[in-house]
């Protein structure tokens, strides 16, 4: 385990949530040290699981920022978790640590460039409603 994915316990544990009607963020009270240039995402339809791994994985030190749909807002039958950070250098790190948890998939890394460029997963939209696919495959700049 890297020095950057600390144990929880740490001294992390003031947390943040707010919603916008739409998604549920969760941010710690301090800056990160680094700019935010992508997520690491999990999917599941229990979302409370993705809730705990996002306070878990907050108060763990490495990641500073998370969002979670709100009850109802998922656009398929599971929920995301978009975990924050600055690049896929955690990636097998979260593999490992998560790979045996029931009802859990994760996604490794996604950029900002590639959600911008409107990079979803074939899984991911044909998961999406109908009419709702084509918006997804629509670059957003």
């Amino acid at each position: 385990m890297s020095d950057r994915m600390k144990e929880p316990g740490s001294k992390f544990k003031r947390l943040m949530r707010e919603s916008d009607g739409e998604w549920e963020w969760f941010s710690r009270c301090d800056q990160p040290h680094y700019e935010i240039t992508g997520k690491y995402l999990f999917f599941s339809a229990d979302r409370d699981l993705l809730v705990n791994i996002a306070t878990a994985e907050l108060r763990s030190g490495a990641f500073h920022e998370a969002k979670i749909p709100m009850a109802g807002h998922n656009l398929s039958p599971e929920y995301v978790l978009c975990l924050y950070y600055q690049d896929d250098s955690l990636k097998h790190e979260l593999a490992a640590k998560y790979r045996a948890v029931p009802g859990l998939k994760y996604r490794y890394w996604k950029g900002d460039d590639a959600t911008l460029d409107g990079q979803y997963s074939s899984e991911f939209v044909q998961g999406l409603p109908r009419a709702l696919r084509g918006e997804f495959r629509r670059p957003k700049r």
